[in-house]
């Protein structure tokens, strides 16, 4: 039951974006990063696992950055290519460019992973689950994966772990950069891109966009997207900072097939658009306070014409505040705040009016305490939080993490939590399945680590992790005809991960995950997760600019549901794919030739049964830079 399930949603043609509150943090704030370049934030410190940044050698959980070097060299143009490589985390596209996107963070479903960009959360409110097929690495500086359950800091939906996208800040220390790219390829392919960054003084902004347009191989297979984003920061003084970060992403899509049977008319699009407005007063050396406004709205639509079924239209919002406060004491650096959030869902089709401004309202308030020891040489964090739902009650939710360096070099690490997932509106509300009685989805997670370096610059990482997932939410076909807390499922499994610097310019990453995800309830493998995974890549920039990325991906046979019969298992094939960019040094007028090539060996997989993935794809263009 919990693998069809976790199937069901992951295949929903319509995928509806919104936001869950997060957590501001205070480094952004106060510490704009550069507009080309490296971070300020660097690589070896992790904003989203902790209510402070915090470094990568005292943190207490596994954690992957992708910093803005390598977002460059590797041309990614969406998001979730960036994270087909990060350890623990499995990507699964139904089809061509632009078609339903699901995650898998450690075994768990795209809806009890917290997708972030700025502090704003992609999660549907109305059936749950992210889609990050649209979102763009435009303007986009860097992305943190953290892994195990992170609902004692961000409440609701972090059961396997939170990825989180950061927009470009731009420095004061510089007046005016940018950088653009114009590119076309097979496939009718063609892509412009554009980003800038200001600085002057105590005012800095940046604002980035991206137009995309391409074709699949099938009839029908289409996709065009247009994303906007922007920042203004302004220091009124050297204790308060105030932001604005505004974001809108439409994507147009269309639908080859259903179950095996072509649908030339059908289409999906998606329209949203996310503003944030965070606050950071710095009340001495060793207090501050930040606050943030977050909403969001987001109106997908379905049409199809043939179908009996042959239009749908959502309009989701969302609105959240978030205030905290943050003391250093001796040893101690103590956080505690409060969040609000409500939710409004409408949704329409041909059938009638299903929902008309259904309504769910948080309120949180949380804690938490670092404790260094040793002199840092232990550093012990504990969180806790409690949501008080409109629908469900209250859910409360502890985190414990330990991190030990035993010596130089030696970082032995230990986690343990609880989390939870509140039912979507839709699970709640919708008139055909909806049930208002449902409770949260609660998880159990622990973790253990190591993190050893090699040689100077070498880390190896190992991480063995175990997940209990209990009242699932699952629609009961045979007795009630409504959704149910019913499913339960379990996670486990071990990662490695290696980091290795080859000269100044070079980086190697290679990882592993080992799973072993299964429903309890059927005794079976939840469907869609491979038992094995792994991926290298080698990055590298040039002496005279450019840049050169070679990433590869195996992942091994899982179990799905076959695409024209529901009900039957079937197993998708391991497969092997090869991404490659090239950037060369600027020639005339600044002006540098690139090629990216994806499934560069032009091999025949699907990573979601019925929905051929993408053939060998080509992009070549000029790129400039200010």
């Amino acid at each position: 039951m919990v693998s069809r399930v976790v199937f069901a949603r992951s295949s929903r043609v319509l995928l509806f974006l919104s936001f869950l509150p997060g957590l501001a943090p205070r480094r952004l704030l106060a510490q704009p990063s550069p507009p080309t370049g490296a971070s300020t934030l660097a690589a070896d410190v992790v904003v989203s696992a902790a209510a402070e940044p915090e470094p990568a050698v005292s943190l207490g959980a596994a954690a992957t950055v992708i910093d803005s070097r390598e977002i460059a060299a590797s041309q990614a143009t969406t998001v979730l290519d960036l994270l087909r490589s990060v350890p623990g985390l499995d990507v699964v596209q139904s089809g061509g460019p632009g078609t339903v996107t699901s995650l898998f963070l450690r075994g768990t479903s795209s809806t009890q992973t917290l997708v972030l960009v700025d502090g704003v959360a992609l999660n549907s409110p109305y059936f749950g689950g992210t889609d990050l097929s649209a979102l763009s690495t435009a303007n986009v500086e860097r992305v943190e994966v953290v892994r195990g359950p992170f609902s004692a800091l961000y409440g609701s939906e972090a059961i396997g772990g939170v990825v989180r996208v950061f927009t470009r800040r731009a420095s004061p220390a510089e007046e005016i950069s940018g950088r653009a790219t114009l590119g076309a390829g097979n496939r009718s392919a063609k892509e412009a891109f554009a980003e800038v960054a200001l600085g002057s003084g105590p005012l800095t902004a940046s604002a980035g966009f991206r137009r995309t347009l391409a074709d699949g191989d099938l009839a029908n297979e289409f996709f065009a997207a247009t994303n906007v984003s922007g920042t203004v920061s302004a220091a009124f003084s050297d204790a308060l900072r105030v932001g604005l970060v505004l974001r809108r992403d439409d994507g147009r899509t269309g639908i080859p097939s259903s179950g095996g049977t072509p649908t030339p008319l059908r289409a999906t699009t998606s329209r949203t658009t996310t503003f944030e407005a965070p606050v950071l007063l710095v009340l001495s050396k060793s207090t501050s306070v930040e606050a943030s406004f977050r909403w969001v709205k987001d109106s997908p639509t379905f049409s199809d014409p043939e179908a009996v079924f042959s239009s749908s239209s959502t309009d989701a919002r969302r609105a959240g505040a978030r205030v905290a406060f943050t003391a250093a004491l001796g040893a101690h650096r103590l956080t505690g705040g409060a969040d609000w959030e409500r939710t409004l869902v409408s949704n329409e089709s041909n059938f009638g009016v299903a929902l008309d401004d259904a309504s769910t309202r948080t309120f949180a308030l949380f804690a938490e305490d670092r404790i260094a020891l040793l002199g840092e040489r232990v550093v012990v964090t504990a969180g806790v939080r409690r949501d008080d739902h409109s629908a469900f009650g209250s859910a409360v939710s502890p985190r414990l993490t330990v991190a030990w360096r035993v010596m130089p070099g030696l970082k032995l690490r230990a986690a343990a939590g609880t989390a939870f997932r509140a039912p979507s509106t839709g699970e709640l509300y919708y008139p055909y399945s909806g049930n208002p009685a449902l409770r949260p989805e609660k998880s159990n997670g622990y973790e253990v680590g190591v993190e050893k370096t090699l040689a100077k610059g070498v880390v190896l990482e190992l991480s063995g992790f175990w997940n209990d997932i209990r009242d699932l939410i699952e629609y009961d076909a045979t007795n009630t005809f409504m959704n149910q807390n019913i499913g339960t499922a379990r996670t486990r499994g071990v990662e490695a991960a290696l980091r290795t610097p080859v000269g100044a310019r070079s980086v190697v990453r290679m990882s592993w995950t080992y799973l072993d995800a299964k429903d309890l309830d059927a005794n079976a493998f939840l469907v869609r997760r491979p038992r094995h995974r792994a991926s290298a890549t080698y990055a590298t920039t040039f002496v005279s600019g450019g840049a050169f990325s070679l990433t590869g991906m195996w992942v091994g046979s899982r179990p799905d549901r076959d695409a024209v019969d529901f009900t039957k298992l079937v197993e998708d094939a391991s497969y092997l794919r090869v991404d490659t960019a090239v950037t060369l040094p600027p020639l005339v007028f600044s002006l540098a030739p690139f090629v990216r090539v994806t499934n560069l060996l032009g091999r025949d997989y699907v990573e979601a049964s019925g929905f051929p993935a993408p053939g060998r794809r080509i992009l070549a263009g000029l790129a400039a830079a200010f």
